[in-house]
């Protein structure tokens, strides 16, 4: 008797229960995996974004290291050459990183820029007088003109992601002028 109710207070699990518990497991672990892979993807997309920048950044730094006159103006991109000033080298054109194809280019134009500059005559027309009341000071402005010597350097980086079909771009622009005398 004893032993009898022994094996009916022994419980067990059945194949039943436990291909049920699998396939509630794997149910629950479907959508985490997707997410997972999703994640992938999105990781490597910004991975590449970054790589763009830095590109980018690489690129206008050598280009606005090298003399105000080495690349003339123009209405079309730089999209291929290599340009050296001493240790400083700019190069444009298509360049494949971890089977990703940047491909660089660079738009030198002109910048239009004038200013205003004010100036006063502290002694109106060399009457000492006037010297030392500001009221009678004759105050002009000087319009310059500048568009001569500056220049904007655009640099853009253009990018595919690996299976995907939109074209990406990352553009940084900056101003430099010619400020030695002629």
């Amino acid at each position: 008797m004893l032993k009898k109710l022994f094996f009916k207070t022994k419980k067990a699990v059945t194949l039943v229960e436990i291909l049920l518990a699998v396939v509630l497991m794997a149910g629950a672990f479907l959508p985490i995996m997707g997410l997972m892979s999703s994640s992938i993807k999105v990781t490597e997309q910004d991975e590449n974004t970054q790589r763009a920048v830095m590109l980018c950044q690489e690129k206008l730094n050598a280009v606005l290291q090298m003399p105000f006159d080495k690349f003339a103006v123009s209405t079309t991109p730089i999209v291929s050459g290599t340009y050296n000033n001493n240790e400083i080298v700019a190069s444009f054109g298509a360049q494949i990183i971890d089977g990703v194809t940047y491909t660089s280019s660079l738009l030198v134009e002109q910048y239009n820029v004038s200013f205003n500059v004010p100036t006063c005559d502290f002694t109106r027309k060399g009457d000492s007088r006037y010297k030392n009341d500001p009221s009678q000071w004759g105050f002009n402005v000087i319009q310059c003109d500048a568009s001569d010597k500056v220049k904007r350097y655009t640099v853009t980086v253009n990018w595919q992601d690996k299976g995907r079909g939109n074209q990406k771009f990352y553009t940084l622009s900056s101003l430099k002028a010619d400020i030695r005398e002629k």
